[in-house]
């Protein structure tokens, strides 16, 4: 009996195990197919009940960044740093304890991580643009060729940025990058 692991070195879920052929045809009980699953020296699993390859970063994590994108993957919404150091503690990948400013820097560093608001991260996966305000701002105009208006300005910026209307509407008064091209819509200068 084979387990097809996936090819990216990516976890497999329980559910996944449990959908071979020898556990499907009753040939074998869940029981003995696990402890099949963990005598295998390849294969182990994380913390969130996944199994994969042992060098996979997301089955045996190496580094504090490697632990924060695994609770990003768990969790699915942006995170202040703080939080995230506290999950990492929870799961109890290891002995050692993360803390903040720990995962702070590393969050910085990766490219994995895009910095939506003030501490709170996201995975860069999820269509979150990195840079400031101005440059989201930038981004969004560039792709729409009229313009565009106030109310789809700040939805654009939002979806991208957890910021608050108000820092759009400041940015978007900076005459040297942004102009009005009528009451109601903005484009680039």
């Amino acid at each position: 009996m084979r387990i097809k692991l996936a090819e990216q070195n990516l976890p497999i879920p329980k559910e996944a195990i449990l959908k071979t052929a020898a556990y499907l045809s009753g040939e074998m009980s869940e029981k003995a197919l696990f402890s099949w699953v963990e005598l295998c020296r390849g294969i182990s699993q994380n913390p969130f009940g996944e199994w994969g390859f042992v060098g996979s970063p997301e089955v045996s994590p190496k580094g504090v960044k490697d632990k924060a994108y695994l609770i990003f993957k768990k969790e699915k919404t942006p995170l202040h740093f703080t939080e995230v150091a506290a999950l990492i503690n929870q799961a109890a990948f290891s002995g050692r304890q993360a803390h903040p400013q720990t995962v702070h820097n590393e969050l910085i560093k990766d490219p994995r991580f895009v910095l939506v608001g003030r501490g709170t991260y996201a995975l860069s996966d999820w269509g979150y643009e990195p840079g400031t305000v101005r440059d989201v701002l930038v981004s969004a105009l560039k792709k729409a060729e009229t313009g565009l208006t106030k109310e789809e300005i700040i939805k654009t910026v939002q979806a991208k940025r957890l910021v608050k209307e108000n820092t759009i509407l400041l940015n978007l008064q900076n005459k040297k990058v942004f102009k009005k091209i009528d009451s109601e819509r903005f484009t680039l200068l």
